[in-house]
């Protein structure tokens, strides 16, 4: 069997190859664009086993070579704390991958499966285009305070983007303003055909149900959290959950000695975002974890109490979403 390292870049994809014997191939450059000319070298070996070092834009050359073998992704991160090399280069690292994977010591990376990589985008789709509405709206706001005025409403609504047409700020500043007031409307339009695609993938993911039951939970978050954890049953307790969320804190410790640190924001950002958020909204109803963040808060700070509640709060999650599965999939329950 024949063990293929893939170096991928934005125009290139670098092939390197070794086979059990340890007979090596000579590294192949191949342009992105040429998908018929990757599948067709990719063919040639018949059964193999490749590895791709994760990126953002690996999932279409491991939807292209799937049909033709078993992928694997390397994490990157893990991989540099395993590899100090004085040289490095494409061929050189393609190789490395390819001997790696021959001798099982890649450090894995998950990939989701295919709807759950739909939902991944589409969740994070508009979790950017609120950030960029968000900033619109700054804007806005630095428009009035650059005129010394006051709107008479509080939020940037309908009604105060009308009030926004109807003011005179002077040449300049009413191209400013009618740009921003553009951008805002074509956001809540955006927005709007989103949260109709994710209201219609609640049949799709029934298992959000369990996770909307939780006050400060909606849709949105708990499809984000769905998408960002992926199968359930990938992860054997509920540390590794907070582990894998990044919400938990570095440790340094040899001997007698012990220091624990910041978070080690590993994981999903997009994770770690909805779970902060929506900690300080549970807390306001859930007895139970209002307790744990007022014990946190009392010997820590109030920073410290939010994230040590969210770190909390994707247990719990993780947990419903178990327990859903082993009560509505029969094959997922323990034997």
């Amino acid at each position: 069997m024949w063990y293929l390292g893939i170096d991928l870049h934005r125009l290139t994809v670098v092939i390197a190859g070794v086979n059990d014997a340890g007979e090596a191939m000579n590294a192949t450059t191949i342009r992105c664009e040429d998908t018929e000319a990757i599948r067709q070298f990719a063919e040639k070996f018949g059964a193999f086993r490749a590895v791709i070092e994760a990126t953002g834009t690996y999932r279409w050359l491991y939807d292209l070579l799937r049909p033709y073998g078993g992928i694997v992704l390397a994490h990157p991160l893990r991989l540099r704390a395993m590899i100090q090399r004085r040289s490095k280069t494409d061929k050189l690292d393609a190789m490395l991958l390819a001997n790696l994977l021959r001798i099982n010591q890649v450090p894995l990376a998950y990939i989701p499966p295919e709807p759950y990589q739909q939902l991944r985008n589409l969740t994070r789709a508009r979790a950017r285009l609120v950030r960029e509405q968000v900033k619109a709206k700054i804007k806005l706001r630095d428009l009035l305070a650059r005129q010394n005025r006051q709107t008479p409403y509080r939020t940037l609504g309908k009604r105060c983007l009308a009030w926004f047409g109807k003011q005179d700020f002077g040449q300049i500043e009413n191209l400013v303003r009618d740009e921003l007031v553009l951008r805002l409307q074509h956001f809540e339009k955006q927005l709007a055909i989103l949260d109709e695609h994710m209201f219609a993938l609640r049949e799709a993911f029934p298992q959000v149900e369990t996770l909307t039951d939780i006050h400060g939970i909606g849709l949105y978050s708990a499809l984000l959290i769905v998408a960002e954890l992926g199968e359930v049953d990938r992860f054997h307790n509920a540390k590794q959950v907070g582990a894998y969320t990044g919400l938990t804190a570095r440790v340094n410790q040899s001997g007698g000695h012990c220091y624990r640190g910041s978070i080690t924001r590993q994981g999903s950002s997009w994770l770690r975002w909805i779970l902060v958020e929506a900690a300080m909204k549970v807390v306001q109803e859930d007895v139970a974890l209002k307790n744990f963040y007022t014990r946190v808060r009392k010997r820590a700070s109030a920073k410290v109490a939010r994230v040590a509640t969210a770190r909390k709060l994707a247990e719990i999650c993780w947990k419903r979403l178990r327990r859903w599965q082993r009560e509505n999939i029969p094959s997922a329950a323990p034997a």
